[in-house]
């Protein structure tokens, strides 16, 4: 038994290498995406630009949307490997990893009988589109995931052992939390700590809320020797938006992703598509409702409460749900255990491969019987690589075609045929989507002419501020005034976002230096004066 367990781990450890070669990949191939990945490269650049490691800026105005932690961990990727956009990526590949590690531990821990694979939840996140794309993804939410998953195994060990190492770790997992997003932090990681008679063992209850609220004084702590500090430096409109707007504020109003209260149902079934159609996982989940006990209680503490919270805060985004996928797929993992799998069970997944290959396969070849020939879309699929598409499907399809045998197995040729497929759209999207999306070439024209004055006609959102290494920040001039403005500034240059249709008309206001399709429907000139 021991040779086998020996066995699977060595298996599970293969599939954790298969994510690191799809980082590898992807860090070469994926250039910065407008609008959030390039703000926050700006931001962490105007950070290191000005030396001031407490106060983000944003177009060298404060900025109080996001915490500091990201930024910080991009400038300390940066100092090692220099200025790029793949250094940053390091940070949120770098967060998954610890994701994977932190979950595939709780698995262990939180059934420690003989199971099918030592880390079938760690496979099963492996093995979800979404949670790998924003894994790879220059924002928040994965670094977030990483402190809720720390945190919550830190809990779990306190709730066993009641050791005062695991409730300072709990302490400064969440503290990391608040500083990585926010107070949005304690949604996931406060609610299993206050319905402790669900899962703590018996022994340790006595003292619990007072260890409970010790550990977290030391999170908020370091909540808050940031943020005053932030405060004291950023005046007070920016304290009024950092303790306020950007965390309570979003609870009773929401100024920006407005959405239903029932927006995550569909959001859930999304992110665990793959496992949709797999018959095991509906008998997993099934179990572990069956079997009760205290880690499925404990695993309901962290999703029901957070899951309820989020769905009446109303800003909604998809990613805003990262930080239950461990929680979902640890209660998967607690039924799964005793769960017999048969080979007819990878026939679904097998199904689905061949069919999105073959609509692929169709798109590619005659894309306009299908879309709209005027239409976005179609001019992406007209540009898909045939024999790339083929390679990957079959590639994928017989990675799951070979996982037989046990349940774990089986997640293991999921997780590889998701990042085989993952590798694929990321070389596909720098050819394809990138052209639209990529800013870097405009960014480069901008770097040459920085020394002018530079204005634009639509307020920018630090889209240029990293990718030109902008020293300072651009002149926001209203499009109707630009003819004025180039007039007064005879040396100057408008960087104008218009749509196709309209590109023509301004070049009447000056002369054409540069242009770039933009968003498969814009474009984007740069102008200089007659």
């Amino acid at each position: 038994m021991n040779s086998d367990r020996r066995n699977l781990d060595r298996l599970g450890l293969a599939g954790l290498a298969v994510l690191g070669t799809l980082v590898v990949i992807a860090i070469m191939f994926l250039p910065a995406f407008p609008i959030d990945e390039t703000r926050y490269l700006t931001v962490a650049w105007e950070m290191r630009q000005a030396g001031n490691w407490s106060l983000p800026t944003l177009n060298f105005e404060p900025y109080s949307h996001k915490p500091p932690l990201l930024f910080w961990l991009i400038n300390a990727s940066w100092s090692v490997f220099g200025l790029a956009v793949w250094p940053a990526r390091l940070v949120g590949a770098a967060a998954t990893g610890l994701v994977i590690f932190f979950t595939h531990r709780l698995d262990r821990l939180l059934a420690p009988a003989p199971a099918p694979g030592p880390a079938a939840s760690a496979l099963m996140l492996l093995g979800l589109p979404l949670f790998l794309a924003l894994g790879l993804s220059i924002m928040f939410d994965m670094l977030l995931t990483a402190t809720v998953s720390g945190a919550m195994l830190a809990l779990w060990f306190a709730g066993r052992s009641g050791g005062w190492k695991a409730f300072v770790a709990y302490g400064v997992a969440v503290g990391l939390g608040l500083l990585a997003k926010g107070p949005v932090v304690l949604l996931f990681t406060v609610p299993a700590a206050v319905l402790a008679r669900l899962w703590v063992d018996p022994q340790q209850r006595a003292g619990w809320p007072l260890r409970i609220a010790a550990s977290l004084g030391i999170g908020v702590l370091l909540g808050l020797v940031w943020a005053l500090r932030a405060a004291s430096i950023g005046g007070p409109e920016f304290a009024e938006m950092l303790f306020w707007q950007q965390s309570a504020g979003r609870i009773a109003s929401s100024f920006a992703h407005a959405r239903p209260f029932w927006f995550y149902v569909p959001v859930v079934l999304l992110f665990f598509l793959p496992l949709l159609v797999w018959r095991p996982a509906w008998l997993g989940l099934r179990m572990s409702f069956k079997i009760g006990g205290s880690a499925r209680n404990f695993l309901l503490s962290w999703i029901v409460p957070a899951l309820l919270g989020l769905s009446l805060i109303s800003g909604k985004q998809i990613h805003y749900l990262l930080p239950l996928l461990p929680a979902i797929a640890l209660l998967v993992s607690l039924g799964l255990r005793r769960v017999a799998p048969t080979n007819a069970d990878r026939f679904t997944w097998l199904a689905l491969g061949t069919a999105l290959l073959m609509l692929l396969a169709a798109l590619a070849m005659d894309c306009g019987r299908f879309l709209p020939a005027d239409s976005g879309f179609a001019s992406i699929a007209a540009q898909l690589d045939l024999p790339l598409v083929f390679l990957t499907g079959v590639l994928a399809i017989g990675a799951i075609a070979i996982s037989r045998g046990s349940t774990h197995r089986m997640l293991l040729g999921l997780a590889a045929a998701n990042v085989i497929v993952l590798a694929s759209l990321t070389i596909q999207s720098r050819v394809i989507v990138a052209k639209s999306f990529d800013l870097q070439p405009l960014a480069d024209v901008v770097l040459t002419l920085r020394d002018r004055p530079i204005a634009v006609a639509q307020r920018t959102r630090g889209e240029l501020g990293f990718l030109a290494r902008l020293e300072r920040s651009l002149v926001y001039v209203p499009e109707e005034d630009l003819p004025s403005w180039l007039s007064q500034h005879p040396d100057g240059v408008a960087i104008v976002r218009e749509r196709a249709d309209r590109a023509n008309a301004m070049l009447t206001k000056g002369t054409l230096l540069y242009r770039q399709d933009y968003r498969l429907s814009e474009v984007i000139q740069v102008i200089s004066a007659r």
